[in-house]
């Protein structure tokens, strides 16, 4: 059978592409991806930006983000491996994780030119990789399969670093390290938990210092951090045309439309039904 960590890890290329992401139709990510082009083009939409990707380049896509898939040139040579957020953290880094992770959301395309020599690496890596994902399971798969993912990471970020340092402070401090572990928790629980003080209670620390701490590395409030969730899947979930104002405030864990009207005004400038005229699409799940 499989080995089970195949449930967490997709490896999609040219020819697989279409049977996850069919063209025209918006979908929402549920895994970290590492998306390398070898050849040819493709163009989508991400987060209502238009990206096109042509060989030699490498993007990340991000959970919860959505996209939708445009073009694809008739040559494409392009290989998706996507990662799920909790297999993600078991990977053993030695960089600053959070440092990468605020340089990858940061950078304004997302979007990096890499030689044709690492395309050839990466093409090598990722083939062993999708070999060893369709294996028997046996009592090293797991093994295998983390340290093939570790050697992929470090491959891509080498290539990416040799263009732009951003991996030179090497491991995270502490205040650092409570930041990262604050994402992670806010990416799991931003839907149910507004309140600062539920992650501290989680994170063992009171609301006051995550707060401080949040503030110092990342130059804004906790609030504003979790208020940034709120609005990101605000706007997917108003997008989707199976999805009512009411039943959006009820899964975002408003007492009322009225309240989640005013919230999303407030940070928008717009009513959630007038963003929902202006961008209405149907949205879909997939396994990126």
């Amino acid at each position: 059978m499989p080995n089970t960590i195949n449930n967490q890890v997709r490896y999609i290329n040219e020819k697989n592409l279409l049977d996850y992401i069919g063209k025209g139709r918006s979908y929402r990510s549920t895994k970290t991806s590492i998306v390398i082009v070898r050849k040819g083009r493709i163009k989508f939409m991400k987060s209502f930006e238009t990206v096109t990707l042509a060989g030699g380049n490498i993007y990340f896509l991000f959970p919860n983000g959505f996209f939708e898939l445009k073009e694809t040139s008739t040559d494409l040579e392009i290989t998706i491996v996507s990662i799920d957020i909790e297999l993600f953290s078991q990977l053993s880094f030695e960089f600053n994780r959070l440092e990468v992770y605020q340089f990858l959301i940061s950078n304004y395309s997302n979007k990096f030119i890499i030689s044709e020599s690492v395309v050839t690496e990466l093409d090598k890596l990722t083939e062993i990789l999708r070999l060893n994902l369709h294996k028997t399971e046996s009592k090293f798969s797991s093994t295998i399969l983390l340290n093939l993912l570790n050697v992929l990471v470090y491959t891509v970020f080498e290539a990416i670093n040799a263009l732009q340092n951003f991996t030179g402070s090497g491991i995270m401090d502490r205040k650092q390290e409570l930041v990262f572990e604050f994402l992670k928790l806010l990416s799991n629980n931003y839907k149910r938990e507004r309140k600062v003080s539920f992650y501290a209670h989680k994170l063992s620390v009171s609301s006051r210092y995550l707060s401080s701490t949040i503030k110092s590395v990342t130059k804004k409030t906790a609030n504003q951090v979790i208020h940034q969730y709120i609005i990101s899947e605000a706007k997917v979930l108003l997008t989707s045309s199976n999805k009512k104002i009411t039943e959006i405030a009820s899964e975002l864990n408003f007492n009322d439309q009225y309240y989640f009207s005013n919230f999303f005004k407030k940070h928008t400038g717009l009513n959630p039904s007038g963003f929902k005229e202006k961008n209405k699409k149907e949205y879909n799940y997939t396994s990126i």
